[in-house]
This record gives C-alpha cells, structure tokens and sequence, in this order.
C-alpha cells in the first residue's frame, strides 16, 4: 500500500485547482445516521454510520502523513481526547447530580479512570465507557497506536504495515477467542474497517494517478449512485448483522460507500451547511445524545409513531447538529489550537483548518511539493 503515485506529475496535474467537499459530506451523513440511531422508536437504523467513520478515519490516516508523521500521536490525542475527557466528566457528573437521567450510567470511580484511559470493561453484557459513546474511540485510540508504530518502521510502506497488523490483532481474537474483555474488544473484526479506509486511499491514488482528469461526468454521477447505492445497501442489510456479521454486512459496504462518493463527488460544489456539519461531525457525535435525552426524557417526544413525534425528531436532530457548529466554533476548533501551540513544536502548530476542503492535501488542491505545509482537519466522528 505505498503511495507512489503521490508525487506523480499525472496525479497533481489531474486534479490540480479542485476543490473536495465530499469527505465532510461524508462525516455530515455518517454522524447524523448515528443521531438517528438513538432515537430507536422512530428511527433505530443508523449505527452505519460508525462504520463509514471507521473507514473515513483509515484513508485520512494515510492521507495527513502522506509528507511526515512526525508527532502524530501526540496530534491524535490533542484532536480526539480532550473532547472526549470533557464528555465523560461531564456524563459522569450529571449522573452523580440527577441519577434518574442516567440511570444505566455508573458513578465508580474505577470506572471513570478506566474510561479515561480507554480501557475496556463490561457495563452490563456490553463494553461501554461512561460515555456511552466512547466505544468507538477505545478502537481509534488502537488504531492510532499501532499506525503511530507502523511509521516508525516504515514511511513508506505504514499503510502496508498497519494493515498487516491489525489483520494479525483480528486473526488471534479469531483463532483464540480470548475471554479477558480488554484483549476481546480489542481483537474485534471491526478494526478491519480501517484497514478498508487505508485500502480505499491506496485505491484513490491509483485511480487518480491512472485517469484522465477530463473522465466524463457521466463515469462521476455514476459513482456517486453508486456510492448512494452502497448507503442504501447498509441500511437495509440491517437484520443480517447477527447472522453474517457486522463487517461482512456493512464494513465492506462503507468501504465502497468512501471510494464511490470520494471519486464521485470530487471537484463538485456541495452544500455549504453540510460540509460545515461535517467540520463539526466529532461534536455532533459526541454530545447528541445530551439534546436527544431531553427530548426523550423529559418532553417524551418520541413515545408514539405519529406526525408530531417524527416532525420532533426532524427539530432535535436539526437542534443537535446547531449545538454542534457551536461546540465546534467556540469549543472544539479553539481548544485544539491551543493545545497544538503548547504541546507542539513551532514548526508542527500549523492551524488545523475549519474546512477539510480548504486545505486538502496532495491530490485535492495543492501540489504535492506543497503538502509539508498542509495539515487538513483529520477528525473523526
């Protein structure tokens, strides 16, 4: 999985000038499905969306260190923990002030370090950390450490050793299938899905390298159908989740659901509020559930199946992606710039950009020679 092509003439030169929104599109669609996940009366069929996450985060791995992957974890920590620290603080006071709310959320202290620290335990027959949420994040945090280790041993080929990794994590849970639940967890076929992401970056440069940048509009509208396709496909593969497994069912769907609308959508003008809910898609994911809990809990907006309780969830899910923009402009975006000033060298505190788009890397906007100066916002979720 080297990037070769990256520096290739052929491959700036064909899509020199574009401008990519589709990637914020992406984490707008995938963090509102999981909105729409936790409102399981009216909706309950957007857990996809962690999955077209996963993959999203395996390409954009692959893509920020395309130049160097100097302080990398250190980046990922800065971008991802304090957020997520501040959420489980903030779940784990609520629970301790107003226990009825919460009612499954536990007040053990054991528990909130454990959470802190991403280290899996059972809260009833699932692993869940304080914030419920957080699950996903205990498999990023893994992914980022064993990616941070894979360019350690090789630059070149990280996505080629990160992947050999991850397969042999997953192949032991398989052959051995280990009881303690933190090597249970971690060995989960899930972790496939970066591998996927990292794949569909491999592929991308390829294909870009490969094909004429005048490829008609026809071959693009059909990948974005495609990629829609694909959309389709996860939500309706949702009984066979149990049956055939989660990756088989959907995890190779988002793979092709990433490269399909990532190859489909490029260069073209998409709405504005959609990237902007894509810049914000990491506090969307992590704070809705506050917002739906009102709803749920308080107004019990969602009881029934009628006209007032779906309009409703239109008005929560539009409230929660509001609260989002603004955890993101006046929360997220400043705390993480400050954070990159103290903790990183001068050199490494480039700004990380509100609009992926903007700033894209070596095949979006700028030339390869000028990707030591990009540092494209990398979030997840």
């Amino acid at each position: 999985m080297s990037e070769q092509v990256v520096g290739s003439s052929s491959a700036t030169a064909a899509i020199h000038g574009e401008k990519l929104d589709s990637i914020q599109l992406m984490r707008a669609i995938a963090a509102v499905a999981v909105v729409t996940q936790h409102i399981p009366r009216l909706f309950g069929n957007g857990a996809w969306g962690v999955d077209l996450f996963f993959v999203i985060s395996g390409f954009i791995m692959c893509f920020v260190t395309a130049k160097s992957s100097a302080y990398f974890f250190t980046k990922r920590l800065i971008r991802v923990a304090p957020l997520y620290w501040a959420g489980t603080f903030g779940a784990f006071f609520v629970a301790l002030a107003m226990p009825s709310v919460l009612r499954t959320t536990s007040t053990s202290l054991p528990e909130l370090f454990k959470s802190l620290a991403f280290i899996p335990f059972l809260k009833g027959d699932k692993v869940q950390p304080l914030l419920f949420l957080g699950w996903t994040l205990h498999y990023e945090m893994l992914f980022y450490a064993l990616f941070a280790v894979s360019t350690k041993i090789s630059q070149r080929y990280r996505a080629a050793v990160c992947s050999v990794l991850i397969v042999a994590l997953v192949a032991f849970g398989y052959i051995f299938q280990p009881q303690w639940v933190v090597l249970s967890f971690y060995t989960s076929d899930i972790m496939l899905e970066f591998v996927f992401g990292m794949i569909c970056y491999s592929l991308y440069l390829w294909i870009v390298g490969s094909v004429p940048s005048s490829s008609s509009r026809g071959a693009r509208n059909v990948a974005t159908l495609l990629g829609v396709g694909c959309i389709i496909g996860m939500i309706l593969t949702k009984p066979w989740v149990e049956s055939i497994g989660r990756v088989e069912a959907r995890g190779i769907l988002a793979g092709f659901t990433f490269l399909f609308l990532l190859l489909g959508l490029s260069g073209r003008r998409l709405p504005a509020i959609l990237v902007l809910i894509g810049d914000a898609s990491y506090s969307l994911y992590l704070f809705h559930p506050y917002v739906i809990q009102v709803f749920e809990k308080i107004f019990h907006s969602f009881n029934t199946r009628s006209v007032y309780s779906y309009t409703t969830a239109v008005f929560a899910i539009a409230l929660c992606c509001l609260a989002s923009l603004a955890s993101y402009k006046y929360v997220e975006h400043p705390l993480t710039e400050r954070l990159r000033s103290k903790l990183l060298p001068r050199r490494q505190r480039q700004p990380a950009p509100q609009n992926f788009a903007a700033e894209s890397g070596p095949l979006l906007i700028v030339p390869h020679e000028a990707l030591a100066n990009v540092v494209p916002d990398d979030s997840m979720r």
